[in-house]
């Protein structure tokens, strides 16, 4: 009741539930969409379908990205996963509070990354060629120059975008709008089509797409989601995510404006091909 009135509400016949494609997959329509999601990562990390399974890939992993995430359903079943990272819309600082404090919004995201496992970068390619920024800008590769440790881990929650009121001249950045939610599996393999190695890797096996938001108040509007496992989607969907990922920022940034915290380092091409030459000539002083 609000003010003595009955609460305006639409009628059940909003809300339906559709099957479609391979046996587990439905579509959503009306009010709780996001159920389908929450409930469709369950039957994913509970192998209820065959075909989700993977040859020496046991764990469930999620790449995906919203406006905003809150979902409390939602988010159990993130902590619950192998393996997972979301990349959601930057978020405004209360620039009234000095230092900046951390958006009360922001910290139930902030305690989800601190006791989850993140996304291990060694089974995206995509994603181990990048480096952190060495001040402000890409590291520059020469001699003498080690690779990052393999064992790198991106947390579970990740901003992209420019905070609202940023002052930007021109027309409005573009922000992050998708719904989007990729199930697969990471796996391991102690050798490859040449013989022993350490393989690492992942597959996607079903995706989420809807209008909804990972919140709970999407739950009291009317939209639309549904599972696929069309190759061509999945593999679309992978790329798409990885890009976000790479070029994500932290829970909450410094800068007002998009700046990514990682990228493909620069090559010293002189200083490699002097070393280079510098090993020839010794090898031939030892000859």
């Amino acid at each position: 009741m609000v003010n003595g009135e009955a609460r305006p509400e639409f009628k059940q016949w909003y809300d339906q539930v559709l099957d479609i494609g391979p046996a587990g997959n439905q579509a959503f329509f009306g009010r709780d969409v996001l159920a389908g999601l929450v409930q469709g990562i369950r039957d994913f990390r509970e192998h209820r379908q065959q075909r989700w399974e993977q040859y020496h890939g046991p764990g469930a992993t999620l790449l995906g990205c919203t406006m905003w995430m809150d979902d409390p359903e939602l988010l159990v079943e993130l902590a619950k996963l192998e393996a997972a990272c979301v990349v959601v819309s930057k978020q405004s600082r209360d620039r009234n509070v000095q230092p900046p404090d951390l958006p009360r919004k922001l910290r139930r995201l902030d305690y989800l990354n601190a006791r989850t496992p993140g996304l291990p970068v060694c089974y995206f390619p995509r994603l181990e060629d990048l480096t952190s920024l060495v001040d402000g800008a890409p590291p520059v590769i020469g001699p003498g120059w080690s690779l990052p440790p393999r064992d790198e881990v991106i947390p579970t929650v990740r901003t992209i975008g420019f905070r609202k009121g940023t002052g930007t001249n021109g027309p409005m950045p573009p922000i992050l709008h998708a719904k989007l939610a990729l199930l697969g599996r990471l796996w391991n393999h102690d050798e490859d089509d040449f013989g022993p190695a350490d393989v690492t890797a992942f597959t996607p096996k079903r995706l989420w797409i809807g209008s909804a938001n990972f919140t709970a108040s999407s739950r009291r509007s009317l939209e639309f989601g549904f599972w696929t496992e069309d190759p061509v989607l999945l593999r679309g969907a992978e790329e798409f995510l990885l890009d976000l990922i790479a070029a994500s920022e932290g829970i909450d940034p410094d800068a007002d404006v998009h700046m990514p915290e990682r990228a493909l380092p620069d090559y010293d091409d002189a200083a490699m091909a002097e070393a280079a030459a510098a090993l020839r000539f010794a090898d031939l002083d030892d000859n």
